[in-house]
């Protein structure tokens, strides 16, 4: 209960930073988590963590060696992640997404097998938005996916164009608000 008031005590400071209102139901966090291979999946990234609901999946399945890595652009959700998350696998970062790659060079990853990402591109720059996914692209191994899953618009769509060839659209009605997962794989 306490994540959900946090979650919403920071949609009401600032919605354009949060664009939800609740943290995902168990079906998009099930949608998101059965796409990963944790057998095989060594590194994986989390843009706009939140409060961990997804977080906490991962970690519940993540390989004793493998990595973790979540940024988030909200300090009042990093601050709560570290309060609350004790897990060597896993690092939280207070920064953008779009400096993912500085990141995977300080903790010498070399590729990522998944990034997952629940920041409100709607609201982000065009700029951003593309050096997000570009990266993202870049930094992710062959076969790796870039699993988004977004409020309100299928207009990110047409950004993950520019930079995948190989992209599923799902929309999960069983959450607050219905949520559209893109599911984008690097072949």
């Amino acid at each position: 209960m306490k994540s959900k008031l946090v979650f919403l005590s920071n949609f009401l400071h600032n919605p354009r930073q949060i664009a939800a209102v609740a943290p995902s139901s168990k079906y998009v966090i099930n949608s998101v988590i059965d796409e990963i291979d944790f057998n095989n999946a060594k590194c994986i990234v989390e843009y706009g963590p939140g409060t961990g609901s997804i977080t906490n999946e991962i970690l519940r399945h993540l390989s004793h060696d493998a990595k973790l890595i979540c940024l988030d652009v909200n300090q009042k959700f990093c601050k709560y992640l570290s309060k609350n998350i004790k897990n060597s696998r896993l690092a939280i970062i207070n920064d953008s997404a779009v400096n993912i790659d500085i990141y995977l060079k300080k903790f010498k990853i070399k590729k990522i097998d998944y990034a997952l990402s629940s920041i409100p591109f709607t609201f982000i720059k065009a700029d951003d938005k593309k050096a997000i996914i570009r990266k993202t692209r870049d930094n992710l191994a062959k076969g790796g996916k870039f699993i988004v899953y977004q409020q309100y618009s299928l207009n990110l769509k047409k950004y993950l164009k520019l930079y995948f060839k190989k992209i599923s659209t799902v929309l999960e009605v069983r959450n607050i608000p219905p949520t559209f997962i893109y599911k984008c794989e690097k072949s």
